[in-house]
């Protein structure tokens, strides 16, 4: 799989390094980090060396939370061959707060992932947007601010539940068409890959 060397559009970090600082990555994956090597340069390497944990979620650290989760939504629709009625309303309800980044939605995607019993790639994209950000403490007691890092680590678990479900021989395949989605989306796509490139991009706020 050739990743792009351009820096991704949406990626603000200069260096790989910068995002490792905050995601934990396996010895094997560390051994190829280097002081000024780019996020796309690193990547690359990562996924070259099929350490497929790591390659997802040092880009899932690598993109904003809002892009993973569309990111993680997009992967789920289109690698789980089964969904059940609280999967759907989960993607549903993380998907709209793409749309509408408001506080009323992301507690409602707590509500859905709660009903999921916070299992499975669906639960986890809506549980990564109720710690995406806002207060972890229910409304009308003291403020709670999630650990920034949990938004990130939400999407990266979700992307992990999709690609390894189903027949373990076609492992590879889904895991590099979940990092190609995501590449299409931390460059400004929608993570569609059907004809190429998305030409729309993850909705605006």
């Amino acid at each position: 799989m050739r990743i792009q060397t351009k820096p991704f559009a949406k990626v603000a970090a200069s260096t790989a390094a910068e995002i490792c600082a905050r995601v934990d990555l396996s010895p094997e994956a560390r051994a190829f980090l280097l002081p000024n090597l780019s996020p796309q340069g690193y990547l690359a390497l990562l996924v070259d060396a099929q350490h497929i944990g790591d390659a997802v979620r040092f880009l899932a650290f690598a993109l904003p939370v809002r892009e993973g989760v569309w990111w993680s939504c997009v992967v789920a629709k289109n690698t789980l061959t089964e969904f059940s009625d609280i999967d759907k309303r989960c993607l549903e309800e993380a998907s709209a707060w793409v749309y509408e980044p408001v506080e009323q939605r992301r507690r409602s995607c707590m509500v859905v992932s709660e009903s999921a019993n916070f299992e499975g790639a669906a639960a986890y994209a809506a549980l990564a947007v109720f710690w995406s950000g806002g207060s972890m403490a229910p409304e009308g007691m003291p403020e709670a601010p999630p650990d920034p890092r949990l938004g990130h680590i939400g999407v990266g678990a979700s992307i992990l539940l999709s690609i390894t479900a189903g027949d373990p021989l076609r492992l590879q395949q889904r895991f590099e068409e979940a990092i190609a989605r995501g590449i299409d989306i931390a460059n400004g796509g929608n993570g569609n890959l059907e004809g190429g490139v998305a030409a729309v991009g993850v909705p605006s706020q």
